[in-house]
């Protein structure tokens, strides 16, 4: 004790003091004898901790002797770092808390992800030498085929230009190109098992934290699902709960942001790039190279441009732009259900279909107002995704055997409940209704959308954006995400690509005509 309290005093370095206890800096080697002459006898990994007994010299270094699995073995000290002296009486083995809180303070991660690579290459060693097992004659014919075609390039190249090595990179990348349409035209056009599956997961926090806007915005809405209080009552809720739904509108800005970033950036650009570069190899014109090898060859670099490139650009821009006005203009993902024929016609950017342009009733790029009753004339949606499937399966629905959900950001505007609406209103609500009567009120009071509760216990929110002047259907306003297909249970492929939202010439119509609108209410 004299000792260490001198040391304190006068500044001496208290590393001199061993026993003591250290802690390795790297991968180290653990030999009989101090020097790199010695056999190893075992191995020490980066922030280990050990106990060095005492210090020898050899090889011109410090050697510290520890105790190895009950055997003296030697270590570098140059690769340890002095931790704190071992004093008299003090058991040599730190107590489990004090071991475990001293792992947890020098934890490093990347010392984590080295030990776990060293196993995980091991895994795909093992795994690569079962697939060229399985696959080996497979994988002879590619490389045959590959060499055959760097072969000839090299040898015309040598002939022509005296340059084999641009022969032979021509020929490579021509390889390459045949082989991805080779594998694109096996895999088909759809996500793969593995992506839907990701797909499912990555969903189910998306699904609710926009579960949790739709509530949010509107909390009262369960309350009214029918008209049970008076019309005196009703008349004073309605400016009342809609000066409320803007104080939560300000309040649910961080989970409107959230939500806004997770559809209209994460999911529709993945989507959309994900469809674009199907395009490049597997074009659905036949002026860009479908049904020709060679002009799909010599087209390819063309659809490199204008899909990936080009409209990769105005995808990834709208979808920053979008989300920056959704932080403005209220928007909620919703589900519209229909077939695959429909659904096609109203998300996608160009017409590839024969019965698209033969069926008038299918508009490009747009969604046909319904003449339904139920809600008025306009484009129905639903908060829940399930009865957009259940619509989607509506015998009277399909004119293909596959029934869809389009998954759509919607701008719904001013919303009305018609439980809080006038009687007569309320009973024109639901089957055997009138459209003139909702429609009427929705343009003399200022509302975009009618909102009911269609059913009883086990019933369901629905929605109709009103249209009946052609006003809401167009992408700006209606914003389409991704199409989902029930028939394979995968998101579908739109030739194509989806019809941009922002970048559209019906823009400034609307606006024109929602402000004359406005200023005739105001009137």
């Amino acid at each position: 004790m004299l000792m260490l309290f001198l040391c304190m005093a006068f500044g001496v370095v208290a590393e001199t003091l061993f026993p003591a206890r250290c802690r390795v800096t790297t991968t180290l080697n653990v030999r009989q004898g101090p020097g790199t002459g010695y056999s190893k006898i075992g191995k020490l990994y980066k922030n280990d901790y050990i106990v060095v007994e005492s210090i020898v010299r050899g090889n011109s270094r410090d050697w510290g002797v520890i105790n190895y699995h009950n055997q003296t073995g030697y270590i570098a000290m140059q690769y340890t770092v002095y931790m704190k002296a071992i004093q008299p009486g003090q058991s040599e083995q730190t107590p489990l808390a004090s071991s475990l809180l001293e792992n947890l303070k020098s934890l490093n991660f990347s010392s984590f992800l080295s030990k776990a690579w060293n196993i995980v290459k091991y895994i795909l060693l093992g795994l690569l030498i079962l697939i060229i097992l399985a696959f080996w004659r497979n994988i002879l014919q590619i490389i045959f085929f590959v060499g055959i075609f760097m072969g000839i390039g090299a040898l015309i190249c040598k002939l022509l230009f005296n340059n084999a090595n641009l022969g032979a990179s021509i020929g490579f990348v021509l390889a390459v190109l045949i082989g991805l349409k080779k594998i694109i035209d096996f895999l088909g056009v759809e996500y793969s098992t593995y992506l839907e599956l990701i797909y499912k997961f990555v969903s189910i926090p998306v699904f609710y934290s926009n579960r949790l806007q739709h509530i949010l915005t509107e909390p009262w809405r369960y309350i009214f699902k029918t008209n049970w209080v008076s019309e005196g009552i009703r008349k004073l809720l309605r400016p009342t709960l809609y000066f409320l739904q803007i104080l939560l509108y300000i309040a649910t800005t961080p989970l409107r942001l959230f939500n806004a970033i997770l559809y209209n950036i994460l999911i529709y650009v993945t989507t959309e790039i994900y469809d674009l570069f199907f395009e490049v190899l597997q074009p659905s014109s036949s002026n860009e190279g479908a049904g020709s090898f060679w002009k799909w060859l010599v087209m390819f670099p063309w659809r490199l441009i204008k899909y990936p490139i080009a409209h990769g650009i105005v995808t990834l821009s709208e979808g920053v732009i979008w989300t920056i006005i959704d932080i403005f203009i209220p928007a909620i993902t919703m589900y519209h259900g229909t077939d695959l024929t429909a659904g096609q016609a109203i998300t996608c950017s160009n017409q590839r279909n024969e019965y698209l342009r033969e069926n008038a009733e299918w508009t490009q790029g747009t969604f046909t107002a319904s003449k339904s009753s139920w809600g008025g004339i306009g484009v129905y949606f639903a908060s829940r995704r399930s009865v957009a499937k259940g619509y989607a399966f509506s015998p009277w629905r399909l004119s293909d055997e596959n029934p869809v959900m389009i998954v759509c950001r919607v701008s719904l505007g001013k919303i009305i409940n018609y439980a809080l609406a006038p009687d007569y209103v309320y009973q024109e609500a639901g089957d055997g209704g009138r459209h003139a009567v909702l429609n009427k009120y929705g343009e003399k009071n200022g509302y975009d959308t009618g909102e009911w509760w269609n059913g009883g216990p086990n019933g369901y929110w629905e929605y109709c954006m009103f249209d009946w002047q052609n006003r809401y259907n167009h992408p700006w306003r209606i914003r389409p995400v991704y199409v989902f297909n029930f028939r394979t249970g995968r998101a579908q492929h739109i030739k194509g690509g989806m019809r941009h939202w922002l970048f559209d010439n019906t823009i400034m119509d609307d606006i024109k005509k929602s402000l004359l609108r406005y200023f005739r209410w105001m009137k």
